[in-house]
C-alpha cells in the first residue's frame, strides 16, 4: 500500500514528495467539457467509464458535467461496490458476471441501486435470473455485440436477437438493449510512440461503420418486437461520431478527463491531466540523468512513460524504481539532482494501478489527496 506524505493543502506542486500521481484539475475540467458539450444537440448522452482512473471525487465530477446519463460504468463488481459506497446510485457493469458469489453480490448492489450488466451466453442469462428472481431484485441487462475487439460479445445479427429473447424471458431480468466496444481503429506496424493510427477521416469512417452495425443490430431485435431502450457503445477514440449518430443512446467514454499518451495521439482537442512527478537523483554522465519514478511508478507494461516540457530531453529506459533520461541537447544539459520532471502515462489505467492516491492540484497548488477507491478491485 503507498504511503504518501501528507502535505498540507496549498503546498506548491514542485515541492510534492517523489514520485508522485498529479492531477491539475483545471486541464481536466476542460477535457470534461470538451467531450460533453459536444453531447448538447445529441440524442446521445455520456456514460463515464471509470475503471480506468477508479477515483469517486474524478467520478463525481464528471456526472456533475452536462450531458450525462446520471450513472457509471464500470468492469468489475468490486468497482461497483466502491463507487456504489461514494454515492453513485446507477452503474452498469460493462463486463460478464458468472460466478455465483459474484451474481449475488451484484444482486446485492441491486437492492438499493440501478444496477445493469453485460452477458453474452444463455447460461449466464439463467444464472443471473435465478439468483435475482431468489433476491427479489431487478438486474438491467445489455447483451453485448463483438463488432471487432475480439473480446467479448456475440456477432451483432441471430445470435444477438436469441440472446435478447432469453434476456427478455427471464424472471427478475430487465431487457435494456445492446452493447458494443469498438477497438481503436489501427494500422498495421508501430511506431515508437505505439501503434499507428489512420488519419482523422479514415478513422470515423471505421467508426461509422462499426457503430452502423451495431444500429443494424438494434433494428433487427426491434423488428422481432423487443423494444432496444439502451445503445450503450464505446468510447474516448470515437465519442463524436457516436454522438452524431441517430439510435446510439449512450457513450462509455474513460480516458478524456485525464488521458495519457495513446489516446493524445489520437484525439489531441484533449490535453494530458494526469502525469507522474519525478526528481533527479543522479547525474551519472554528461549525457544522462536519472529519475526516482520507475516501472513502479509508471505502468508501462503497454508503453513507456514519455517525458515533457525538458527541450532536448528523451526518457529511454526504465528498470523497476529509475527512470533514464538522455540529455542529448540544450537546456535539458543544465539539469542537476533535485530537480522535478514530468512524465506522461502512456496508458492511464496500468499507471493508476501503482497509486492508492492522486495528488490533487489547481494553479500549481496542491488541494488534496484523493483516495483511488477502486484500486485493486478486480473481484
Amino acid at each position: 500500500m503507498e504511503r504518501p506524505v501528507f502535505q498540507p493543502t496549498g503546498t506548491p506542486v514542485m515541492d510534492l514528495d517523489t514520485p508522485a500521481l498529479v492531477v491539475d484539475l483545471d486541464v481536466m475540467d476542460r477535457n470534461i467539457k470538451t467531450l460533453h458539450d459536444r453531447f448538447d444537440q445529441s440524442s446521445a448522452k455520456v456514460r463515464p467509464h471509470v475503471t480506468g482512473h477508479q477515483t469517486p471525487k474524478i467520478a463525481h465530477r464528471q456526472l456533475q458535467a452536462a450531458n450525462t446519463v446520471g450513472g457509471i460504468s464500470v468492469t468489475s463488481v468490486g468497482e461497483a461496490e466502491v463507487f456504489s459506497d461514494a454515492g453513485i446510485t446507477d452503474i452498469l457493469v460493462s463486463s460478464q458476471i458468472v460466478t455465483q458469489s459474484k451474481i449475488r453480490r451484484l444482486c446485492a448492489l441491486a437492492g438499493s441501486n440501478r444496477i445493469g450488466v453485460a452477458v453474452d451466453n444463455p447460461q449466464n442469462v439463467s444464472d443471473l435470473s435465478q439468483v435475482a428472481e431468489a433476491q427479489s431484485v431487478t438486474l438491467g441487462v445489455l447483451v453485448e455485440l463483438d463488432v471487432g475487439l475480439g473480446r467479448c460479445g456475440v456477432a451483432p445479427g441471430d445470435e444477438a436477437l436469441e440472446l435478447a429473447r432469453a434476456v427478455a424471458n427471464s424472471p427478475g431480468l430487465r431487457f435494456d438493449g445492446i452493447m458494443a466496444i469498438a477497438p481503436l481503429p489501427s494500422t498495421s506496424g508501430e511506431t515508437s510512440g505505439g501503434p499507428n493510427f489512420p488519419d482523422r477521416q479514415e478513422r470515423d469512417a471505421i467508426s461509422w461503420q462499426v457503430l452502423q452495425n451495431v444500429l443494424e443490430a438494434r433494428e433487427l431485435i426491434e423488428k422481432d418486437g423487443l423494444p432496444v431502450s439502451v445503445v450503450s457503445v464505446g468510447g474516448t477514440h470515437n465519442y463524436d461520431v457516436a454522438a452524431g449518430m441517430a439510435g446510439i443512446t449512450e457513450v462509455q467514454a474513460g480516458s478524456y478527463p485525464l488521458m495519457d499518451h495513446l489516446y493524445c495521439r489520437m484525439r489531441p482537442e484533449f490535453s494530458p491531466a494526469a502525469k507522474v512527478l519525478a526528481a533527479v537523483i543522479s547525474r551519472p554522465t554528461g549525457q544522462l540523468a536519472v529519475l526516482d519514478a520507475g516501472h513502479k511508478a509508471t505502468g508501462p507494461d503497454r508503453g513507456l512513460a514519455v517525458l515533457e516540457g525538458v527541450v532536448g530531453a528523451q526518457a529511454v529506459r526504465f528498470s523497476a524504481e529509475h527512470g533514464v533520461l538522455e540529455l542529448q541537447s540544450g537546456p535539458a544539459q543544465n539539469m542537476k539532482s533535485g530537480d522535478k520532471a514530468w512524465l506522461v502515462p502512456y496508458n492511464l489505467g496500468l499507471c493508476f494501478n501503482q497509486y492508492d492516491y492522486v495528488r490533487a492540484v489547481r494553479g500549481d497548488k496542491l488541494e488534496g489527496f484523493w483516495p483511488i477507491a477502486g484500486r485493486g478491485r478486480f473481484d
